[in-house]
């Protein structure tokens, strides 16, 4: 039998003398089982110095600990609120990738909920919004947009016959994305897509009049949905990318085109 002083105490686990003696299926103390024939188990071993747990009583302990209460290791905030936060940090530095940081350092950061409303997860000091996607669903990708770009983007998830925007809208998709058609605003069906990183230009274009092509590159400008009232134009890569010239820079060609240098 455990003295008083061999019963090691741990935070958050209530333990007293009796306590053996009080468990299910125990023997009380001065009496015996007659229908207790297995050998007896041998006990765990006692920490010999004063105030420790030797390791089975110290895992027994924790198990019993976590089972009785939200673990909490970060003052205030139980894991799971701690895991939120990191969750929600993680959302807002995926957000503001997807534009150039002079429109999405300041830009309000916020995502639909699954009734399609616009949740705010920070709000921000200029016109912009930036969204941090969801990878997991084609079409749900980060991307940072101005008022215009705001409005023409609720149109099409809304399926409206024509966008509303009253003017050209901007929407930056740095990220890169995936998407079910580059013909079809409205296609949910189609297998996805994968498209690089790419910005657009939200006002209708004509391939007829503008030359330009109507199929998805790698490369270059397009005008994606040709023909409908969404069209508009896709622009492959970053507007940053190529070398800045300051004044009195000497400009080089460093530009290769299949048409031939000028």
């Amino acid at each position: 039998m455990k003295t008083q002083n061999q019963i090691q105490h741990t935070p958050g686990v209530a333990f007293s003398a009796n306590d053996a003696a009080t468990q299910p299926g125990a023997t009380p103390q001065g009496s015996e089982s007659a229908t207790n024939t297995a050998p007896p188990q041998e006990a765990a071993p006692v920490s010999r110095t004063p105030g420790l747990l030797n390791r089975r009583s110290f895992c027994a302990a924790a198990v019993a600990t976590v089972a009785a209460a939200p673990l909490d290791i970060f003052g205030s905030s139980t894991t799971t609120e701690v895991m939120k936060d990191e969750v929600l940090k993680e959302k807002i530095r995926r957000a503001r990738l997807s534009g150039p940081p002079s429109v999405t350092s300041n830009a309000t950061v916020a995502e639909m909920d699954a009734q399609g409303k616009m949740v705010v997860l920070l709000k921000g000091t200029n016109e912009w919004l930036c969204m941090p996607g969801n990878e997991n669903v084609v079409g749900d990708v980060p991307m940072a947009l101005d008022p215009m770009g705001m409005q023409w983007y609720m149109d099409v998830r809304a399926k409206k016959p024509k966008p509303t925007n009253t003017g050209p809208g901007l929407i930056y998709m740095l990220c890169g994305a995936t998407q079910h058609s580059y013909t079809d605003p409205f296609d949910t069906t189609s297998p996805p897509i994968p498209v690089g990183p790419h910005w657009m230009i939200l006002w209708p274009f004509d391939a007829a009049t503008s030359g330009l092509p109507t199929v998805m590159r790698d490369g270059g400008t397009m005008i994606m949905f040709a023909g409908t009232p969404y069209a508009h134009l896709h622009i492959c890569g970053s507007p940053l990318d190529g070398k800045e010239y300051q004044p009195g820079d000497r400009g080089m060609w460093t530009m290769v085109t299949r048409y031939g240098q000028p």
